[in-house]
């Protein structure tokens, strides 16, 4: 699954939920690099959209800042005795704290250094 993270919040879904969501359950999103617990949203900041015995869409509300900052990447979240892999995608990405390269040979001339006579 993969999430794409606009706003102050992310929705994500379960397939074939065995029985109903419980509103009392908090909700982790931890790294599948580090395994850091990324954030946790505790029970009231999420909520259910849509849940049938097909599949469940619940929204997670986030922290402020989450989208600015470059969170792309896999998590595993869980809530309660649900857990899955989601690919994070966030806008604009953050920054990948690399600078520019800016080449000093704008013209693209070559040097030549040796010329043989054929």
């Amino acid at each position: 699954m993969t999430t794409t993270i606009t706003a102050e919040e992310a929705t994500f879904y379960i397939n074939s939920p065995t029985s109903a969501l419980d509103v009392n359950t908090t909700f982790t999103l931890k790294s599948q690099y580090s395994q850091d617990t990324l954030i946790t949203v505790a029970a009231g900041d999420w909520f259910v959209d849509q849940e049938n015995a097909r599949f469940a869409q619940f929204t997670v509300d986030l922290p402020a800042d989450f989208k600015e900052k470059h969170y792309n990447g896999f998590y595993t979240w869980q809530l309660g005795s649900y857990s899955d892999i989601v690919k994070i995608i966030t806008q604009p990405g953050g920054d990948a704290g690399k600078e520019s390269y800016i080449s000093n040979n704008e013209t693209r001339d070559a040097d030549v250094f040796y010329r043989p006579n054929y």
